[in-house]
């Protein structure tokens, strides 16, 4: 069953900070969609991603969407919204959160969907009732899970994934799922019954759309976890000693991935992202706003951002 929610470890700040404005609705339509930033602060990190399957990494702030391609960050110029639960998929991606300051939207969003990198967006399901901080979708699959923490007009406190985009809703059994905090869900790219829960007592799969799970992992803090076609890579803290992980999916073989020596303990991986068709392509955000991106399955690793500054 599933307990109650609690942040996990320093999350909760992350998730406190979320944007409360619900007014009238602002637009800069003589301007392009995102513009080119240097040396700007991000504040609050909520989710990152490949969205629309090309090869631009999509990043989930507290006042809207950056972009990072061809070695450099834009940022969104309207639109700025406070994204909860942010998860790209080959069209777009779906979202939860708030409105950004002088919006007429309702808050909160409920779950939304873009596909135009943010410049529009569908209202799916539960706008102007509720904000799924814990949100995870198919990245081809286009599955829908979520961790409802208070009851709606439709669902109870609990799991639920949604196969038609918040049309209809199941819940989970959510049996042998044993934990005190979780750090985030996640499910398969193109297997829709495929799904994990990083949490404080370890990594937990299921394979039946939440009904049952069972532990992938040792039984230790894991903070993040996101699926491959073939695999899944996970973060996990136990004592001072962090580690990246990549497993088979096939057969649990474990790897271990190196992370820069600035990921410990303190300032340990809150979000995941791999390349869809380049997995060796990898990129990681830290509790400290620190963004590292690696080329070479961690080989080597390149600053993207440092304490929530880009590089210029």
């Amino acid at each position: 069953m599933i307990k109650k929610i609690s942040s996990f470890f320093l999350i909760s700040i992350l998730l406190t900070a979320c944007s409360q404005g619900e007014n009238e609705q602002t637009t800069n339509k003589d301007s392009e969609l995102y513009n080119e930033v240097k040396g700007e602060k991000i504040e609050h990190i909520h989710g990152i991603g490949y969205a629309g399957n090309k090869n631009e990494l999509y990043l989930a702030s507290h006042d809207g969407l950056l972009r990072f391609s061809n070695e450099k960050w834009f940022k969104i110029t309207e639109n700025k919204h406070d994204y909860m639960g942010f998860q790209a998929t080959d069209e777009g991606f779906y979202s939860s959160g708030h409105p950004e300051h002088g919006s007429d939207l309702k808050n909160p969003l409920g779950i939304i969907k873009s596909s135009d990198a943010g410049k529009t967006m569908d209202k799916l399901a539960f706008y102007g009732e509720t904000d799924f901080h814990y949100l995870a979708a198919g990245y081809k699959s286009h599955m829908i899970y979520v961790i409802n923490e208070s009851a709606n007009s439709s669902l109870n406190s609990g799991f639920y994934y949604s196969k038609d985009e918040g049309e209809n809703w199941t819940q989970g059994k959510t049996q042998g799922l044993s934990f005190n905090n979780i750090g985030n869900i996640a499910t398969h790219p193109t297997k829709a019954n495929i799904v994990g829960i990083a949490t404080d007592q370890g990594l937990y799969i299921s394979n039946d759309h939440g009904d049952s799970f069972s532990l992938a992992s040792q039984p230790q803090p894991v903070t993040s976890v996101e699926f491959r076609e073939k695999s899944l890579l996970y973060f996990t803290l136990k004592g001072d000693k962090v580690s990246l992980y990549r497993q088979e999916l096939s057969n649990e073989k474990e790897e271990t991935i190196p992370l820069p020596n600035e990921v410990n303990r303190q300032n340990p991986v809150m979000y995941i992202s791999s390349h869809a068709e380049k997995e060796e392509v990898m990129t990681v955000v830290t509790y400290e706003n620190d963004i590292y991106q690696t080329k070479d399955n961690g080989q080597s690793w390149t600053t993207l951002v440092s304490k929530g500054k880009i590089q210029s």
